[in-house]
């Protein structure tokens, strides 16, 4: 660097004499700016040039809104300043808008890369995690060839997609990528600086936001203390809890009146697109008698009424925690109804065998969910794909 006369160059870093020094492990991966904003931004441009914006744009305003995804009506060439959270969305809904415009070779790469990026957040690892993750960053090499034959690309010498070589590595040595994921900091900026600022006249700043952030810290540890009090007196109390099949608890909660009361369930079979809700409706009320009778005789039964109360959406609140934060969930099954111009019918995943949180979708059920009301039972009706 001295012969090019490089001006900013460490020619005898302090830590060169020292025995157990290695410079390369202070760089820790860091999945906000180089997965979301680096590696995704250069997805989504090389996507861009290959369908041309437009066409990627409308592909995403055709998607129909689902929970946990953000809808962009106006597509995404349109956003300025994508922040993380953003980049993410958008990352859930890149891989539904690429077929059949682009070959298998360019979906076989993005792909590759989005299992890569979901798989290096993971809040655990084992061997067969990042064996996964060896997995996708080899695939992506093997197809990554598409864009530099179409011209999209002349090189891959990108640092950011450079990094990814050495994700499995840092995990092994440093721990999951939420250690050392610079996104925590970007959060408590907020927090700390932005709302303070925000809090205060502007002028004279720093010491109204030292005591607006002392006052917040004094809330919050009442609020906490107030938080155990509740819990010690609720303690015995379990309402609307069920047992998941790990053990786990989850409260789920309904609305006092259903949506469309006493429906019939042959409008069911046609609006909600449910031809198995018949024969799965027998099988629920025949589990609650006494003596079920068997299968074969249960699914040929006639049933005692013909009409059911249906709720749209229900809550569920399920025993885990996301950021310190208690996540509760949504889902909706909304046929075509006079309150609602289109359709929506949410899925969900159900793990249903201990081997689902290591080896990726094995011991997953897709599952498409309704909820009726028959017999003085709430009765959570689900289709298997």
């Amino acid at each position: 660097m001295k012969q090019y006369n490089i001006a900013g160059g460490m020619f005898d870093p302090f830590w060169k004499d020292l025995p157990f020094a290695n410079i390369h492990n202070s760089i820790t991966p860091d999945a906000l700016h180089q997965l979301y904003q680096g590696v995704l931004v250069h997805l989504i441009s090389w996507v861009q040039q290959v369908m041309s914006k437009e066409e990627l744009d409308r592909r995403i305003q055709c998607l129909p809104p689902t929970y946990g995804v953000r809808h962009f009506k106006n597509g995404i060439s349109s956003l300025n300043q994508v922040s993380g959270p953003e980049r993410k969305n958008i990352g859930k809904v890149l891989l539904s808008c690429l077929a059949p415009n682009l070959p298998s070779k360019a979906v076989q790469a993005c792909r590759s890369i989005l299992d890569f990026l979901y798989l290096a957040l993971y809040g655990s690892h084992d061997e067969d995690t990042l064996a996964y993750m060896e997995d996708a960053l080899s695939k992506w090499h093997n197809n990554r060839d598409y864009f530099l034959e179409t011209g999209i690309r002349k090189d891959f010498n990108i640092p950011k997609f450079h990094s990814l070589l050495h994700y499995v590595d840092s995990i092994r040595k440093f721990g999951t990528v939420d250690n050392y994921n610079t996104e925590l900091f970007e959060r408590l900026h907020i927090d700390f600086a932005k709302e303070g600022w925000r809090a205060s006249n502007k002028r004279d700043h720093f010491p109204q936001m030292i005591r607006w952030l002392s006052r917040q810290e004094k809330i919050s540890s009442f609020d906490f203390y107030q938080s155990w009090l509740q819990s010690i007196i609720e303690e015995d109390k379990e309402e609307g809890e069920e047992k998941a099949m790990d053990g786990s608890v989850y409260q789920y909660t309904i609305a006092k009146l259903p949506t469309e009361p006493h429906k019939s369930i042959t409008r069911i079979l046609v609006s909600h697109s449910a031809p198995n809700f018949l024969p799965c409706l027998k099988l629920f009320l025949n589990s609650l008698l006494d003596s079920p009778q068997p299968r074969s005789r249960a699914l040929n039964a006639i049933l005692p009424i013909n009409a059911v109360d249906v709720w749209h959406q229900f809550k569920l609140r399920p025993d885990s925690q996301v950021d310190g934060e208690v996540v509760e969930e949504v889902i909706k099954a909304i046929p075509f109804h006079k309150k609602h111009w289109s359709t929506r019918f949410d899925n969900v995943v159900v793990l249903h065998s201990d081997k689902a949180e290591s080896t990726s979708l094995q011991g997953i059920c897709p599952l498409s969910i309704w909820l009726s009301y028959s017999s003085d039972s709430i009765d959570l009706q689900a289709t298997r794909f």
